[in-house]
């Protein structure tokens, strides 16, 4: 899947809070600076996560209340599009200067977390080299190796399942 990252929450989610918006909407962005970083290039591979990105950011704005600039107004509907084709159709109860406002807005949260997840790939880059060669060698790593990675800059390799021993014994 082109390095997908996924992780799983602890408990079900009822709601979230900003923070954790944020926290996700810079996780969401780190594959692009990772692969820039070591490749000194950048592909169509995020697509996935800048769409995620800007959705959840979007919806802080918009929807949430979650824009210190903006407020505790909601904007649009919560199914924005109503028929026909998405942007021909979209349906606005708010000006354009408040469009323009919601854009810069939808931007800045973007680029913050954009700023906060370079800082931490290059203070964590030899880290990121350990999971990717532990990636590349076993295929996955589970949440205690890369903690022990990012703690102690190693980590241990689980043992592989013996091979094929033939027929069990007695059956």
């Amino acid at each position: 899947a082109l390095g997908a990252t996924m992780y799983l929450p602890k408990d079900d989610i009822l709601s979230r809070k900003r923070k954790e918006m944020l926290d996700t909407i810079a996780v969401t962005m780190a594959g692009r600076i990772a692969e820039e970083i070591v490749s000194e290039d950048i592909s169509t591979g995020a697509a996935g996560d800048i769409q995620q990105a800007t959705h959840m950011a979007r919806a802080m704005v918009m929807h949430w209340g979650m824009s210190d600039k903006i407020g505790m107004v909601q904007y649009g509907e919560a199914s924005e599009y109503v028929f026909l084709g998405r942007e021909m159709a979209r349906s606005k109860d708010y000006s354009e200067k408040t469009a323009q406002e919601i854009d810069d807005e939808v931007k800045r949260i973007i680029d913050e977390g954009y700023a906060r997840a370079t800082r931490v790939i290059q203070d964590y880059r030899s880290q990121l080299e350990i999971i990717a060669t532990g990636l590349l060698e076993y295929e996955t790593l589970d949440g205690s190796q890369v903690k022990e990675i990012v703690h102690n800059g190693t980590f241990t390799p689980r043992p592989k399942p013996p091979a094929n021993i033939g027929p069990m014994l007695g059956a």
